[in-house]
């Protein structure tokens, strides 16, 4: 008898109005799909008190269904909005004990978890619900998503690697490329990108621009879909409002052609650095050149040429021909050198000093000796004499006998 309930349940699997029994408990918080999975084969489930064990089974969300005697309903759907920190990561199930997105909800908030995936140490959002419907539709990549991101790398990329990563590279677990690019700011050395994804893969973004050289200093998420990061503190969460609720339904239900009109258009890329200007040849230059005015100095111009009462260029005299000449030879003439400009030397005469005689007796002939080049006798300006020249005096005097 409860073959024929079964069968003929499976058999009105046509209407829209059933649902597999699984994706009917794990809507009422009981588990994930595998662990409804798991408790339908072993026999603890009843619907309509009588027992199901076949995984194909459907149900009407108006009839009773029962685990292990205690009758379950689905639970009321919830949807959050979380701006998650760092150290903590999106999965319900972590063997070595990591603190979690749901550990920050109260426990009694039934069965939650998180839509897509933000690495441990990436911040920004994600939502998080008990609706697992429309997780799948948000979070698996053949819907195409998009989700958008804020990053700062280092350096700056030219718009050849900006191409280069919308084309796509190619990885051991498949090709990764980002939809949309573009550039927010400079910062310091470093530049703040806004990034668009459609596929969400595993570290995807850290990967591909580690491999153009620029290395993720800091990932945020700041949109997921329709919707963007606001009016939430880091590692706090809240309820998405009605309008936000709403509109967040309506993009899930659309297409994916509808939703892929409704990406922005990217900004255009930055125009590329003006290059250098080349060098202009001597045949392409001006004739004329504007200089300006020579400013006098003492009858010397700036560069320092001698000049007239006039103020024109004085020409100095020109040089001997044979200080051009290529005869690579000391000058045995010294008029040639350049610092007499080809002129001989002026001879400037001897001043002609006073002689004064003094007569001495030298084998008994009177001579006058010359003072040149002795040391001149002091000078007295006054009427007395000084002392040096009256001792002087005594001595020369020879001294009379008595």
């Amino acid at each position: 008898m409860k073959g024929r309930e079964v069968k003929a349940s499976v058999s009105e699997s046509t209407d829209p109005k059933l649902v597999r029994l699984q994706a009917m408990m794990a809507r009422c918080g009981v588990g994930s799909r595998r662990d409804c999975e798991e408790l339908i084969t072993t026999g603890r489930v009843t619907v309509d008190n009588k027992l199901v064990t076949q995984l194909g089974a459907c149900v009407r969300p108006d009839q009773k269904i029962a685990v292990d005697g205690e009758s379950i309903r689905p639970e009321r759907k919830v949807y959050y909005m979380v701006n998650k920190p760092k150290g903590l990561i999106c999965t319900n199930e972590d063997p070595t004990g990591r603190p979690r997105v749901v550990d920050m909800f109260p426990k009694n908030s039934g069965r939650l978890f998180t839509v897509g995936r933000l690495d441990e140490n990436s911040i920004g959002l994600i939502l998080v619900t008990n609706d697992g419907e429309l997780a799948y539709r948000l979070a698996h990549p053949k819907f195409r998503v998009p989700k958008t991101y804020r990053l700062q790398v280092a350096g700056t990329p030219t718009p050849e690697t900006i191409i280069q990563l919308r084309r796509g590279i190619h990885f051991s677990d498949g090709k990764f490329k980002v939809e949309g690019i573009r550039d927010v700011k400079r910062k310091g050395r470093s530049s703040v990108l806004e990034v668009v994804l459609l596929e969400g893969q595993n570290r995807e973004l850290r990967r591909l621009f580690a491999r153009v050289g620029h290395k993720v200093m800091q990932l945020e998420r700041v949109g997921f879909g329709p919707l963007r990061l606001k009016n939430v503190p880091l590692g706090q969460a809240r309820v998405l409002t009605p309008q936000e609720r709403t509109l967040l339904l309506k993009y899930a239900s659309q297409s994916v052609s509808a939703r892929a009109a409704q990406i922005p258009e990217e900004l255009p890329l930055p125009p590329p650095k003006p290059k250098a200007k080349p060098a202009v040849s001597a045949e392409q230059r001006p004739a004329i050149v504007e200089v300006s005015a020579v400013r006098r100095r003492g009858r010397r111009d700036m560069t320092g040429r001698r000049l007239d009462r006039l103020g024109n260029t004085l020409t100095p005299a020109r040089l001997h021909d044979d200080f051009d000449s290529d005869v690579d030879g000391p000058l045995s003439d010294l008029t040639k050198h350049p610092a007499f400009a080809g002129r001989p030397a002026p001879v400037r005469p001897k001043p002609d000093r006073p002689t004064t005689g003094r007569s001495s007796i030298r084998g008994g002939r009177k001579t006058e000796e010359s003072t040149e080049g002795r040391r001149p006798a002091q000078r007295v300006f006054s009427g007395k004499k000084s002392l040096f020249a009256k001792k002087t005096a005594d001595r020369r005097t020879p001294r009379k006998r008595r």
